[in-house]
């Protein structure tokens, strides 16, 4: 059975839970832009989390308000997976197993127990690592978590999902999740690292956001396109250097694929007082999300077009 999930911090909490219950032996880290163009093959019995809904899943978990589908009018639908608005698609994911469990159920091809199933979810590692997720996916996060990340919140910044050649690290912070606790996770080599390196080079992208940041109006505008190593992890730092802005436009060049432009519009987590409905506007573009958070790609050719119309709609 394969996973197909999104290597962000979210995708790899939803990973960790189905595979402790689900015999999974093959994974696909994909982003929701490749499935809504129609690129990514889904096969009868893949199991899809956090990303666009495919009718060939066999089960399918997400958050996103931009994915909702008349094929789920129910939160939790045992043998086809779960889809509400909730903080994060793991959450749905813990819900769904929870259902499974209550009911005594014995849950995918491993035949657990439901106790075993509750045993699991309702330990208080697991409540934990849940509550730190819906966190750090849904922006409720202080201004300590941002300048001086620990903990589930760091990790996270090590986890942005976009190079395909760190899928054994994912793998990795997969089985970690699952079967550790926070500070064995912690202490793992390759996570302590990955850490150390996102401390390290958090200066570095202060000097980069104040230098290719600018304001206009409430709009905090980040164009970033053409810079090459950008550093990885804190896309919170921004708000905590502007914060009279309460919506960010960041602009990139896409880093998986050429003729692309990666654009990523978020309310600022500090001042979240925008009325834009930011996975509404960016399905415009290709795109979707979160009402207060989404993400799109555009041909590099429109790219100009399409920020200057997000700007506009964002601007108050």
């Amino acid at each position: 059975m394969r996973l197909v999930t999104r290597a962000d911090f979210d995708g790899l909490v939803c990973g960790a839970l189905v595979t402790q219950f689900e015999n999974i032996d093959e994974y696909l880290f994909v982003e929701p832009k490749f499935m809504q163009d129609g690129l990514v093959e889904i096969r009868n019995g893949d199991i899809i989390t956090n990303l666009p809904y495919h009718p060939n899943s066999t089960l399918w978990f997400d958050h996103h308000i931009t994915n909702t589908t008349p094929d789920f009018p129910q939160p939790i639908i045992l043998g086809r997976g779960g889809f509400r608005l909730a903080p994060s698609a793991a959450r749905v994911v813990h819900e769904y197993y929870c259902e499974v469990g209550t009911r005594r159920e014995t849950t995918g091809n491993r035949k657990i127990s439901g106790e075993e199933i509750l045993s699991f979810l309702n330990s208080e590692r697991m409540k934990f690592l849940m509550h730190e997720t819906d966190r750090i996916d849904a922006g409720k996060l202080e201004p300590e978590d941002v300048l001086n990340p620990q903990g589930y919140v760091l990790i996270s910044m090590t986890t942005d999902g976009k190079n395909a050649g760190h899928e054994p690290y994912w793998l990795k912070i997969i089985d970690l999740l699952r079967d550790c606790a926070l500070g064995d996770v912690m202490r793992d080599p390759e996570v302590a690292r990955r850490c150390q390196r996102i401390r390290g080079e958090q200066e570095r992208l202060r000097q980069l956001l104040l230098e290719h940041t600018t304001i206009k109006g409430n709009v905090i505008y980040c164009d970033l396109r053409g810079i090459k190593d950008i550093p990885d992890g804190n896309r919170f730092l921004v708000f905590t250097l502007f914060p009279q802005g309460n919506i960010q436009v960041k602009v990139t060049d896409d880093s998986q694929r050429e003729s692309t432009t990666a654009i990523s519009v978020g309310y600022n987590i500090f001042n979240p007082s925008s009325q834009v409905n930011v996975g509404e506007l960016l399905k415009n573009y290709g795109g979707g999300g979160h009402r207060v958070v989404g993400s799109s790609r555009v041909l590099n050719t429109e790219a100009e077009r399409a920020i200057k119309e997000i700007l506009d709609a964002v601007t108050e």
